[in-house]
């Protein structure tokens, strides 16, 4: 029986199970096992987080997520507090590695570790790429199917909160400031499923993973870290594995391999490997990000009813990517509860007509010189290779901010007035949108890691899964991207796999 060893649980290690076992259904007898070196934190498992009401239950859930506990606790993300649900850096977090020697970095670098990963946690924001943003080398046809597949897989609602007034109040608003100069404003596409009163249930890779379970076909194993891959002439061949409760390691051979342990730990995992072709932890990308919040003027959104049951954020509207008009991608998001902390005197507390923070994330342009590096002789808390980031920003990106500022403030004063301390850029890192370490290709001449269908360059049986593989300069949430790719490169390997019998 043919094994494929899935290595990370969170929306595309989850597509990869899915459909490898769908696809194969009934032309191979397949296994897949699926390792995760966090613990479950939500029920079903890999649930999003914010799908659990109870205030402490959802603390809980966070915390298990932020890493291995050392003497000195579980570090945080720093920096400001910022509105759940966002582009920008939130609970459930654990920071990872540090700046090289010599750069600024990426200070608020963090991932996840649970099952479900980021996905646990993450915005559910799904704007399709646009314009440049798409991968041209892949066919448009081709690529418009996977996306399509994609929003299936995720659940995603192209007019998430299209009844809510404050929805509509603030796209009313902000189309007649933009649209007079071409710039669409619109509901943001969202992945999560409407609940009859009024409130979503956000999705998770529960909804990809739920169904595997009483499948006798998938195995789920958690608290299990991947910590070397074992590699014969130019095969994968399987991992070797590590029970993080007792330490205990053993070998586990597998047909395939499916590396989905994100952008920062997958590009680790092949370090420590062995496995370094020259784009390995290269082109390092991520969305500066620009993040305010409005105090908003009386009138400009209807009151919602604080005994309606709801979602803290209640309207979330989309300005998309214009490559002329508009080259960055804006969320404006409505909750009636201030997401940053107001001083006591504050003008601003307690604002009757409620809050908007809106995020400007803007593009990184690729630089090989922007990258993940790894250190043998510093090792992690797990003792893998420690991780080191260099990155900055260039004059490129700093004019792009500039620019998107305007339009942010725009925005604001259309609807009211920054609260103080706000707008800010970010800490590097806080968009936790980390793409281009293991970037696709389409040739192998050093500056991509895999080929179009997520398969390692001359490394037979190791395919990669995650945002790293996203190669272009984009501004839009990137889960979506990364799924597509999933989607594609799963389809890919249950074909060679049906193939080889």
């Amino acid at each position: 029986m043919p094994r494929v060893l899935v290595i990370g649980s969170g929306p595309n290690g989850s597509t990869y199970a899915k459909l490898l076992l769908e696809d194969l259904n009934d032309a191979v007898d397949l296994e897949v096992v699926m390792v995760e070196a966090g613990p479950i934190v939500s029920e079903p498992p890999g649930m999003n987080v914010k799908n659990i009401t109870d205030p402490q239950a959802q603390a809980r859930a966070r915390e298990l997520s932020q890493g291995r506990r050392t003497e000195s606790g579980v570090t945080g993300i720093p920096g400001k507090v910022v509105m759940e649900g966002t582009v920008t850096a939130r609970q459930g977090t654990h920071l990872i590695g540090r700046a090289a020697e010599g750069s600024t970095g990426l200070p608020a670098a963090a991932a996840s570790t649970c099952v479900g990963g980021m996905g646990v946690h993450w915005t559910c924001a799904t704007p399709r790429p646009r314009g440049s943003e798409r991968i041209d080398f892949i066919p448009d046809a081709e690529w418009d199917a996977h996306v399509t597949e994609a929003e299936q897989l995720l659940h995603v609602d192209l007019k998430a909160f299209g009844d809510s007034a404050q929805a509509g109040a603030i796209l009313e608003r902000l189309r007649d400031e933009f649209e007079p100069d071409g710039i669409e404003v619109r509901p943001l596409p969202v992945a999560a499923d409407a609940r009859s009163d009024g409130t979503l249930r956000w999705a998770g890779p529960d909804l990809l993973l739920a169904p595997l379970l009483d499948d006798a076909r998938f195995t789920l194993r958690t608290e299990t870290l991947c910590v070397r891959l074992l590699r014969e002439a130019s095969r994968v061949v399987g991992a070797v594995l590590r029970d993080v409760a007792t330490g205990a390691e053993e070998e586990v051979r597998a047909d395939a391999v499916v590396v989905a342990a994100d952008s920062l730990r997958t590009p680790q995992l092949l370090w420590a490997s062995g496995i370094r072709p020259d784009a390995l932890g290269r082109y390092l990308t991520e969305h500066p990000l620009t993040f305010g919040v409005v105090a908003l003027r009386e009138g400009v959104v209807p009151t919602p009813d604080p005994a309606t049951p709801t979602d803290p954020v209640r309207a979330v509207v989309s300005i998309p990517f214009d490559e002329e008009r508009h080259p960055y991608h804006a969320q404006i998001m409505y909750s009636p509860i201030c997401p940053v902390p107001l001083a006591p005197d504050s003008r601003f507390r307690n604002n009757p007509a409620g809050y908007a923070g809106m995020g400007w994330g803007v593009r990184k342009w690729p630089r090989p010189e922007d990258r993940v590096t790894f250190v043998d002789n510093e090792p992690d808390e797990n003792g893998l290779p420690g991780i080191r980031y260099s990155y900055e920003l260039t004059e490129r990106e700093q004019a792009e901010l500039d620019r998107a500022r305007k339009h942010q403030a725009r925005a604001a004063a259309a609807l009211g007035e920054f609260v103080e301390g706000t707008p800010t850029l970010m800490p590097a890192g806080s968009s936790l949108h980390y793409m281009g370490t293991c970037r696709i290709g389409p040739t192998n001449d050093g500056t991509s890691v895999c080929d179009t269908y997520s398969q390692v360059w001359d490394i037979d049986g190791l395919i990669l899964a995650g945002n790293g593989l996203i190669p272009t300069a984009n501004s839009c949430n990137p889960t979506l991207t990364s799924t597509a790719l999933a989607t594609r490169g799963a389809h890919a390997l249950a074909k060679l796999l049906k193939d080889a019998g």
